[in-house]
């Protein structure tokens, strides 16, 4: 009984309240979505914490997390327990290794020569890379970027908090990647019926 009560305290959405951890994990990396992300030595602990909840929330496939840093896992209230994070020890070269996978999108909004969020087309699967607050990605991850974009703003500071900015990002893309996918079905449905109808066409010329 206490083990059952246990698994319904966690912070998990219905359908996994009787699923052990592991099970979790298993069936969110079986249905994750076709991005990563990754910070680059952040320092404070609510912000990783913010972007480890927000790649739980969208189903990224990975967290990358390039730096020594080791965090305090309070903030992520359990979502670290279903997260694939990898620590990248062996530095930049590793980052480097991950373009064989994925493109790399990296974010920021005080550089030159970005694309603007609301008018960049994915690239798929993309790696979103994170600078430090205040700081931002070092001039080593920018140069092997193969897009850097910023977030449009229209008050008077130069940047939003990491943490936001990463799950504005994460949303943008999945919106981009649902609309991508309602295009091609309906270019199928279209493709579908003109075949059709040209089967009929074709059945009548024959008669």
């Amino acid at each position: 009984m206490s083990d059952r009560w246990s698994l319904w305290k966690r912070n998990v959405v219905d359908r996994y309240k009787n699923w052990p951890t592991e099970s979790i994990k298993k069936d969110l990396q079986r249905t994750a979505n076709p991005f990563a992300v990754c910070m680059e030595h952040w320092q404070g602990d609510f912000n990783i914490s913010t972007l480890i909840r927000n790649a739980n929330a969208f189903n990224a496939e990975k967290v990358f997390y390039l730096g020594k840093k080791r965090f305090d896992r309070r903030g992520t209230v359990g979502t670290h327990h279903y997260v694939d994070l990898v620590f990248l020890d062996g530095g930049i070269s590793e980052l480097v290794d991950l373009k064989n996978q994925y493109t790399v999108v990296a974010i920021d909004n005080n550089v030159p020569n970005t694309y603007k969020l609301d008018k960049f087309d994915w690239k798929k699967p993309p790696l979103m890379v994170f600078g430090e607050e205040g700081v931002g990605l070092t001039d080593e991850v920018l140069k092997i970027a193969d897009y850097s974009i910023e977030i449009p703003q229209y008050g008077s500071v130069r940047s939003l908090n990491v943490g936001t900015s990463s799950g504005i990002l994460m949303y943008s893309f999945l919106q981009s990647l649902e609309n991508s996918k309602a295009v091609h079905k309906l270019q199928k449905d279209l493709c579908d019926e003109t075949c059709s109808a040209q089967n009929e066409s074709s059945q009548l010329a024959l008669l």
